[in-house]
């Protein structure tokens, strides 16, 4: 049939070019997508990384100090800004790498007195094995810094998408538009822009790999898909455990692990529970076996390193008790809709910073009224337990109980539930929320053909009941906090924009409950991209420190003479500028204390309580021998004496901000490094 006011010429066009799509996206027998469906995405998403990388962009924020080092604008910084609360990046990791790169990529990294594992610590290019199973930092063995510095930064954020774009079109084969912008909006939540490092991103990437796995295991009548997806998985599982960060890794534990149980039991992916289906998942079975076997190899041959982790005073191991979470936590959890004053509230009034506060957009969870009736839907008309939808349902109130319901701490330690975080545990609430949103779109698929039915209205009204009700308590809370001076704090613009966004997003849910998944999917990417897109700055490349006059002086004088380095100063840039020039200094981010440095520093031990911890070390004037501190759990500040016994045993050089008089020190060198005045002092006796 022609449309009014269309010829029939151009209703033939129409209806052609729909056919050739339907034919073009049209799944495999076993109702997998087909190999055009998965490969193009993915090689559009090949041909950005090339181009970034080539073109050497990142969103690194080391552009922080260039003040410091310059004056006038960064070049450099393409757009946006840098976020100095983005620090593990732009002043620990990236100070480091570079460092490793000066010193020729070593497995032990010599800049601390005693050094320091590079195989462990910090996520840096190194030339032990292991490095093979860190994909983002093989760049750093045959392209410039600057390319490899774009290699590590992009690899993992597009990973993001990627797997996420093979999960949802693993269950929607004919949607890869769809899949596609639920993915992006994914990648481009709050959380993971303010978190930004590859320890927050591949609990995402091997979460989605392995329900992908799972999915292709259990329907694919060919198993050669099913291998290759296992080997990836397996291969990712070693790459997500040598981050060593088990507070972001459990809670994606657990929503893979409840999937994965759900669609075995679902008679909907074939045969009954039985050898057959046991024999099915096995490609995964065994890609698990081989990367633990790995994973215990290489905690073997470093577990000196990792139990020095352990064993420091903060973080140590911490254990999180179970339910006492609290209204702000939860707040926290629901206040996506505000992610865009993160930038200049800093998190408050809920927490302490940006990254604390960020958070993701969980429309899924609202979607807990849709799940329950396509469960009880599926039940009356004969078809048997929805085990997948079930599934989802019991990782959310296991993850909720882990918030709010106390009582079951040994349980919750000996799943080791206990060793993520309240605020940590937003991954997996994240994770969740779009396994659930695709969930219920195919459950809705799946449906059209047969009874055609919609959600009834009134349980579409409680999925958006619940997302508006879910922004009342965030403001509520927000006052609770603040007090009746929050809305005379809080200019109208943004009371505006809070207000939009809190609209988008019922509206996102109500599209999704009422089955208008394209839709729905196009307001989520918009509602991410408007909030977080430009969180991180558009920077060529990064600011390699080695570039200043200053470290090049630094670099000649300890050529001249090698000797130990402390940076004096009130800013990070001293110990940036010694840690990148390659030097051996007592300044720099420990992930936990050098034997030999601390012994020179406190030979009796008396402060171990003190610097026993994963921190910054750094160093100010004072009298007498090293007397340190904790201005906060993860920093260590030092007293510094020329004429202590330290100084005059341990020290040779001292890079500083701040002028030194006195008999113990002579003044070797002064650069002027843009506003900053460097200067370089040799220790006399």
């Amino acid at each position: 049939m022609t449309a009014v006011g269309q010829s029939p010429r151009e209703g033939f066009r129409v209806r052609g070019v729909v056919e050739t799509w339907r034919r073009s996206v049209e799944p495999r027998d076993d109702g997998l997508p087909n190999a055009r469906v998965v490969a193009v995405p993915l090689l559009i998403l090949l041909v950005m990384f090339i181009g970034l990388v080539g073109a050497g962009i990142t969103g690194s924020s080391t552009g922080m100090v260039h003040g410091q080092i310059a004056e006038g604008a960064d070049s450099d910084l393409l757009a946006g800004q840098p976020r100095g609360i983005r620090s593990d990046e732009w002043f620990v990791q990236t100070s480091w790498v570079i460092s490793q790169v000066e010193q020729g990529l070593p497995a032990r990294n010599e800049s601390f007195p005693g050094g320091m594992d590079a195989t462990v610590q910090n996520d840096l290019p190194n030339s032990d094995w292991s490095t093979a199973f860190r994909p983002h930092l093989l760049g750093f063995f045959f392209l410039p810094l600057d390319n490899a510095m774009a290699f590590k930064w992009w690899l993992p954020g597009l990973a993001v998408i990627a797997a996420v774009y093979l999960f949802a079109v693993s269950l929607l084969p004919r949607r890869p538009i769809l899949s596609s912008t639920l993915a992006a909006g994914f990648f481009f939540s709050p959380f993971f822009q303010w978190w930004y490092l590859s320890l927050t991103l591949y609990p995402a990437v091997w979460g989605f790999l392995a329900l992908t796995t799972v999915v292709w295991c259990l329907r694919s009548t060919r198993r050669r898909a099913g291998w290759i997806l296992a080997a990836l998985t397996g291969y990712t599982t070693v790459t997500l455990g040598m981050g060593i960060y088990a507070p972001f890794i459990i809670p994606v534990v657990v929503v893979v692990a409840a999937f994965a149980v759900g669609a075995y039991c679902d008679r909907r992916f074939g045969d009954a529970v039985g050898w057959r289906r046991f024999r099915q998942v096995l490609p995964l079975l065994i890609a698990g076996i081989a990367a633990l076997l790995v994973m215990l190899v290489w905690i073997l041959t470093r577990f000196d390193t990792i139990r020095g982790f352990t064993e420091t005073v903060y973080p140590g191991e911490r254990l999180q008790s179970v339910g006492s979470a609290d209204g702000n936590q939860f707040a926290q959890l629901l206040s996506g809709f505000l992610s865009f004053g993160l930038g200049y509230t800093h998190g408050q009034p809920f927490t302490v910073n940006e990254s604390e506060a960020s958070t993701f957009f969980l429309p899924g969870l609202f979607l807990v009224p849709v799940l329950i009736w396509l469960i009880v839907s599926r039940r009356r008309r004969g078809g048997g337990l929805d085990a997948i939808a079930i599934a989802c349902l019991a990782a959310l109130i296991v993850m909720f109980a882990f918030l709010f319901i106390p009582g079951w701490d040994a349980l919750a330690h000996a799943l080791f539930l206990d060793r993520t975080t309240y605020s940590r545990m937003r991954i997996g609430f994240g994770v969740l929320s779009m396994v659930m949103v695709v969930v219920c779109i195919w459950r809705l698929d799946g449906r059209r053909p047969t009874s055609g039915a919609k959600p009834p209205l009134a349980v579409s009204m409680l999925s958006a009941g619940l997302a508006a009700a879910s922004i009342l308590f965030v403001v509520w809370e927000a006052h609770e906090l603040v007090g009746d001076g929050l809305w005379g704090a809080v200019a109208k613009r943004d009371i505006a924009l809070g207000a939009l966004f809190a609209a988008g997003l019922v509206v996102v849910v109500w599209l999704l409950a009422r089955d208008r998944a394209a839709a729905a999917a196009g307001g989520l990417l918009v509602l991410s991209l408007a909030q977080s897109a430009v969180v991180n700055p558009v920077y060529s490349g990064v600011l390699d420190l080695r570039e200043t006059e200053s470290v090049k002086a630094v670099q000649a004088v300890d050529q001249s003479e090698p000797g130990n380095w402390v940076g004096i100063g009130n800013t990070l840039l001293p110990t940036m500028m010694l840690v990148e020039s390659g030097v051996r200094t007592f300044n720099g981010v420990q992930g936990f204390p050098s034997e030999e440095m601390w012994d020179a520093i406190d030979p009796s031990g008396a402060h171990e309580e003190i610097w026993n911890r994963l921190a910054t070390t750094s160093w100010v004037l004072g009298d007498g021998e090293p007397n340190p501190r904790n201005p906060a759990p993860d920093q260590i500040q030092m007293t510094f004496d020329p004429c202590s016994d330290f100084a005059q045993k341990h020290v040779r050089w001292v890079l500083s901000e701040v002028t030194l008089e006195g008999e113990c020190v002579d003044l070797v060198e002064t650069v002027d490094e843009g506003p900053t005045t460097m200067r370089i002092y040799g220790i006399a006796p």
